[in-house]
């Protein structure tokens, strides 16, 4: 770690692969005016300071457009041109995103609903050069009133098909399983037969049973994203009661995993 204050902190990156160092910040920028022109000046100082590629991402509290935000009143013009200048007195670009365009929501009802994007993603142009796959995505808002943001340097490489067999210590919180252990060992005395046969009735369990829950729980969180997008992009009084009953759905869902 380089330095820290109250709404920043700098670290350098080593990757190992090609001797390259990058810097990596970590923005809480305040709502209070007076601190957040000290903050604009220390990273206008970094920036002189390290001739190195950049990449800052955190809450900034404060949209640039007026596609950043939906509801209350229109967005301080002055307030996004401060913000503009200061990005681009550091020579920093947006990295952008995918789904749903706001960050943060206040959680009202349609009437008193603010939606804005906050939290955000900036690189200078050499560090944009270094990882040119990097990406923003906003995922589906669950416990916060900010929505996560996953942050990736390129995309993952794609699963395999046939994935190795896995024990999962979680199995064992179910009463059910050492049924499945059971029966695969009473059936066979020999040890090579009787792995097979659980190794093949663990994964149908598995799936069957146990990852019941798990399906469940992918499919809420896509209607939930798909919802959550569809309110960012065309606020209706339809759309938030969807979010709130899916969100419910979700807690519902957790909380019968939590009871094994």
């Amino acid at each position: 770690m380089l330095s820290s204050t109250e709404q920043e902190i700098h670290a350098t990156v080593k990757v190992c692969s090609n001797n390259l160092s990058w810097l990596l910040s970590s923005i809480y920028v305040s709502p209070r005016i007076v601190e957040r022109k000290i903050l604009w000046s220390n990273l206008s100082q970094v920036a002189q300071l390290h001739n190195m590629p950049w990449l800052l991402l955190g809450d900034f509290n404060k949209v640039l457009t007026g596609e950043d935000k939906f509801g209350c009143r229109s967005i301080n013009l002055n307030r996004a041109l401060d913000f503009k200048d200061y990005l681009d007195s550091c020579n920093l670009l947006d990295l952008g995103f995918s789904k749903p365009k706001c960050t943060w929501s206040n959680q009202r009802q349609l009437t008193n609903l603010i939606l804005e994007r906050i939290d955000r993603c900036f690189t200078n142009p050499s560090w944009r050069i270094l990882f040119p796959e990097a990406s923003v995505t906003h995922l589906p808002r669950v416990f916060s009133d900010h929505y996560p943001v996953l942050f990736e340097l390129a995309k993952p490489p794609a699963e395999m098909r046939n994935k190795p067999f896995r024990f999962q210590s979680m199995w064992l919180l179910y009463p059910e399983f050492p049924g499945v252990v059971k029966e695969s060992w009473d059936r066979e005395p020999l040890l090579n037969n009787a792995i097979s046969i659980f190794t093949r009735k663990a994964k149908h369990w598995n799936v069957n049973v146990f990852g019941n829950l798990f399906a469940k729980k992918r499919k809420v969180l896509v209607r939930l994203n798909g919802a959550q997008k569809a309110l960012a992009n065309n606020p209706s009084d339809f759309l938030i009661q969807l979010e709130k009953k899916l969100l419910e759905d979700y807690n519902l869902i957790m909380l019968q995993k939590e009871e094994y």
